[in-house]
């Protein structure tokens, strides 16, 4: 459990000390130059409750309120000390009192309560909404639902008004500078499936990941990402940033669209939809999206077709074949004027493969891995897309395991981009004889 301060109490005594010692804080402080500062603050404050009769507070709490007051003042508040704990993945709070931790074991815990009242949280979500992310968001009863990018990593949801009492969600993205390698460490690919992607981002493959909800798409995306050449220029495009390749040396020419919601008076919106016909006027050779869950998966599909070769994307689906269904879903909803069919083979003729990941658990901890590749074909016989089932799950933890040869073409493809097509053969399940003809239509 991280540091916190369990006594309501000492939440409470968190604005009064800061308001105490505010006017000796300047902004963009280092933490060692304010830290002693703080700590005196905290000790008068301690002496003064004392005289007055109240409980002394010990080493341990005094300490955790030093720094409960710093990072009120200079970071997120309570909601710091969990993006200081590596295996923390999730913190929801419903009510001030209400908080639950989930940890990267699957663990899921009570935690201290993260404000003296509902009103503190609902100010607390107020002012990390208006820290994070490129624009300032609001959190009101006007606008009671809010999204947000922190620093450090991590998404904030908060609600009010619509909830009997102010809720708040954290998700942490602990993998932010993940790679394919990495990945093969943690058990979520292996080393084929990693060298099939490596080549299939090489070679300009465009690429849907798809996934059920936290099962590991944005992480993937990321390792996927790192296979990018430096030289090339990148825009990802997200509704909060969750990618920060923008942050990464790795890539010193990217462009990071953060879409924008509606003011108080809804207007001043800026969706995904209109940040991708937007990015492609800044000369991107790549075109990286979050999630798609709204009309902007036509846009992106089109840059995938018109030359922005090697895009990738990310959409929630329960299955890699369901991801059709989705962005047909998608399509219609956004008012797009175009028969089935059509839809089915532009996204045929802009698509390469759909990588899916899952989530499961492995004795005490939890795992994501990716479970199955398609490559995708324009429609044959039938209205959907042809389908190349690559990599199938396999074995009792159902993990992609190679099961069928890409098509000729893509592994011409594969082969420039520095594939051994001998490394597929090699480990196919059940030594399968080569071929590539097992295409669902």
């Amino acid at each position: 459990m991280p540091p916190g301060l369990a006594d309501p109490s000492l939440l409470a005594a968190v604005p009064e000390i800061l308001a105490a010692v505010a006017d000796r804080l300047p902004g963009g402080a280092a933490e060692r130059d304010v830290m002693p500062l703080i700590r005196d603050a905290v000790m008068s404050w301690a002496r003064q409750r004392a005289r007055l009769g109240g409980q002394a507070a010990s080493g341990t709490d005094l300490d955790a309120l030093t720094q409960a007051v710093y990072d009120q003042r200079y970071g997120l508040g309570p909601l710091a000390a969990y993006l200081r704990d590596p295996d923390v993945e999730n913190v929801d709070v419903n009510g001030c009192d209400r908080v639950w931790v989930t940890y990267s074991t699957g663990e899921r815990v009570a935690a201290p309560p993260i404000a003296p009242s509902d009103e503190a949280l609902a100010d607390l979500i107020r002012t990390l909404a208006s820290r994070g992310g490129q624009t300032a968001r609001d959190f009101s009863a006007a606008s009671p639902l809010v999204n947000v990018a922190l620093a450090g990593g991590a998404r904030l949801t908060g609600t009010m008004s619509v909830t009997p009492r102010p809720c708040l969600s954290l998700r942490r993205h602990g993998q932010l500078n993940v790679t394919l390698a990495s990945l093969i460490r943690l058990g979520t690919v292996d080393q084929v499936t990693a060298a099939f992607l490596a080549a299939a981002v090489r070679s300009r493959c465009n690429i849907i990941v798809t996934g059920g909800v936290n099962a590991g798409k944005t992480t993937l995306l990321r390792a996927l990402a790192s296979e990018i050449p430096p030289g090339e220029r990148i825009a990802t495009l997200e509704t909060e940033h969750e990618l920060y390749l923008h942050e990464q040396e790795q890539h010193p020419d990217v462009i990071a669209f953060e879409a924008r919601e509606a003011n108080s008076e809804g207007t001043g919106s800026i969706s995904l939809h209109d940040l991708i016909a937007h990015a492609l006027r800044h000369n991107p050779q790549r075109i990286i999206v979050g999630e798609v869950r709204r009309a902007e998966i036509m846009p992106m599909l089109e840059a995938m077709n018109s030359g922005q070769d090697g895009s990738m994307c990310t959409m929630h689906a329960n299955s890699p074949a369901e991801a059709f269904d989705r962005i047909l879903i998608l399509g219609l909803r956004g008012g797009l004027a175009l028969a089935e069919r059509a839809i089915h083979i532009l996204v045929g003729m802009a698509v390469d493969l759909i990588v899916h990941v899952r989530k499961g658990f492995d004795g005490s901890r939890t795992v994501r891995y990716v479970s199955e590749i398609l490559e995708v074909m324009p429609p044959g016989d039938t209205e959907r897309p042809a389908v190349n089932r690559l990599f199938l799950p396999s074995g009792p933890d159902g993990r992609a395991v190679v099961a069928h040869s890409p098509s000729p073409a893509m592994l011409d493809r594969l082969a420039a981009a520095g594939l051994p097509a001998e490394l597929l053969d090699g480990h196919r399940i059940g030594g399968q004889p080569e071929g590539w003809l097992a295409v669902t239509r």
